[in-house]
């Protein structure tokens, strides 16, 4: 990725997934599905040894429109076929892709680092507010350790 080496002083990357496009294409290339765009994009950037070092913070985005798309009988195992016979709810569908995103994170980082993972609305100011602040938090606790101040 030729954009890379511009966050080499980066100590966070905030990477939003929007987990309700699970039954959409791109518009530039209607041969491949937006989530699964995601996915290979989050593997990418886990697996890029520049960013090695780098805490990965990943919402998983859109979830009100996820429930809606669910609870209007659209069926998440039709288009992610992994997610097997699991319910077809906003509470298991965000744990399964959770447990996704994690795993590519685990298994494709070059080092150990850390993972935050949420199931967030952005529309929901309130709740997003209240996330940022604990990454923002997350952040300056790493910076505030590494120059031993803490």
């Amino acid at each position: 990725a030729t954009w890379v080496p511009f966050f080499d002083d980066v100590d966070a990357i905030i990477f939003l997934a929007p987990i309700s496009a699970f039954d959409q294409v791109l518009s530039e290339d209607r041969t491949v599905n937006r989530l699964e765009d995601s996915v290979l994009l989050w593997k990418a950037i886990c697996s890029n040894k520049l960013l090695a070092n780098v805490d990965l913070v990943l919402f998983l985005n859109k979830c009100d429109i996820l429930e809606a798309k669910l609870k209007s009988g659209i069926r998440l195992a039709k288009y992610v076929r992994s997610y097997g016979d699991r319910a077809n709810d906003l509470e298991t569908a965000c744990k399964y892709f959770r447990s996704k995103f994690s795993a590519i994170h685990r298994e494709y980082s070059p080092l150990p680092r850390k993972f935050y993972g949420f199931c967030t609305s952005v529309t929901d100011t309130t709740t997003t507010a209240g996330i940022l602040a604990s990454v923002r938090d997350m952040v300056v606790r790493r910076h505030l350790k590494q120059s031993r101040l803490m």
